[in-house]
């Protein structure tokens, strides 16, 4: 009888310790999983990007880019007005102007003649455009259609630089008053296609704070089946001492 309820005992001892293993595995991967995601936007931060890119074509000839820009205010803050400075660089118009190939047919010297007489219009002009928003408060989203003249709409894709000026943010209930371009363009993060969040639904919080907070929730979970776990085969041990004295 001895013999059976150690044997017993053992037997659950290995199934318990084998369902442990492979409840907390899958876990513990899936959080090094969340734990590798890298951060990517601001937690008080007024994030927006731009989508939904659509060329604008008369007679088969693209003219202008539609497009959508979608905010999300996760700071405190509350605005009357701004506007949003936008500009893109053609890197690629820009390095093969002029590039190497060229220089070896006409030679370096006729490349900078070149140059020089084209002057302003050899420069690289950047691709602008301004969104300006209206009654922007906390812990709101919004999507505003806009439009812009260019058959580049591919660099709508691209990151951007911006400011935010001017912007008009509401002091108390009863002032406003206008910040400056750099208090104003700090409060504002783009998301652009190099950014995990851009594909995604805006949240309330980053992806990696998401991130984070499931990653406690399992390791409590885990936490808490380790505790169970323990107390069974502590109860499993008294009850076989139990058997064992009576034998």
């Amino acid at each position: 009888m001895r013999k059976y309820n150690n044997f017993f005992a053992t037997l659950m001892f290995g199934l318990l310790l084998a369902m442990n293993v492979s409840a907390a595995t899958p876990n513990k991967a899936a959080a090094q999983k969340v734990g590798a995601i890298e951060p990517t936007t601001r937690d008080n931060a007024v994030i927006f990007k731009i989508h939904d890119i659509k060329p604008v074509s008369e007679e088969g000839v693209v003219t202008g880019c539609d497009f959508l820009v979608t905010l999300y205010n996760r700071t405190s803050v509350n605005f009357r007005s701004f506007t949003i400075n936008l500009d893109w660089l053609d890197k690629v118009e820009s390095e093969f102007k002029f590039d190497k190939y060229v220089e070896s047919v006409i030679g370096l010297e006729e490349v900078n003649k070149q140059k020089e007489f084209l002057g302003d219009k050899f420069d690289t002009k950047p691709l602008k455009t301004a969104v300006t928003v209206n009654a922007f408060g906390a812990d709101t989203q919004i999507s505003i259609k806009s439009h812009i003249d260019s058959e580049k709409c591919y660099l709508l894709l691209e990151e951007a630089n911006f400011t935010v000026t001017p912007c008009d943010i509401v002091r108390t209930a009863e002032s406003v008053s206008a910040a400056t371009s750099q208090e104003c363009t700090a409060l504002f993060q783009l998301v652009d296609t190099s950014n995990p969040e851009y594909f995604g639904q805006f949240q309330n919080v980053s992806a990696t704070e998401l991130a984070m907070r499931s990653k406690e929730s399992e390791n409590r979970e885990l936490s808490d089946i380790d505790l169970v776990i323990n107390k069974i085969v502590e109860n499993m041990g008294v009850s076989g001492k139990t058997l064992a004295d009576i034998n």
